[in-house]
């Protein structure tokens, strides 16, 4: 293993299991409890950086591999899910957190599409589109069970 890959996987690792556990805790409050609902919004606006920030990473690859076939489909993928994260900043903590669970899978999926051919798959090497799959689809679990009454 890498240097950077025990730098991806330690950073993957930590960010998961603090959203996870900031989730758990807002999930032991009552319905009612205002608390509840900062609560949801911190982990919304939390969810939008960090979907913007995972969402901003094609966008340095397609830069990084020049030759790298239709890797603006990456880039345009990119822009759209870093746009997506913005909007999930602007809704109500619920509606947030059900746009960012759909941004999420739907940036899992991307990744999960490197492999088989479908999108360039000299981007990036299989460990990290595997892993950053593995760490959207826990993330869109997270804001999903968040949300859930």
């Amino acid at each position: 293993m890498t240097d950077t890959a025990r730098v991806l996987l330690t950073v993957a690792v930590l960010s998961a299991s603090a959203m996870a556990t900031f989730a758990w805790r807002v999930t032991r409050l009552d319905f009612e409890d205002p608390a509840r609902l900062i609560g949801e919004l911190r982990l919304m606006q939390w969810a939008g950086i960090v979907l913007a920030g995972v969402s901003g990473i094609p966008i340095g690859l397609a830069l990084g591999v020049p030759g790298a076939p239709i890797a603006h489909l990456d880039v345009a993928a990119a822009v759209m899910f870093v746009g997506l994260a913005g909007f999930v900043l602007q809704q109500d903590p619920r509606e947030g957190l059900l746009l960012a669970c759909a941004g999420f899978f739907a940036h899992a999926l991307i990744d999960v599409a490197h492999r088989p051919g479908l999108l360039s798959p000299d981007l990036a090497p299989r460990w990290y589109s595997i892993g950053c799959a593995i760490h959207n689809v826990v993330f869109a679990g997270l804001c999903f069970w968040i949300r859930r009454r």
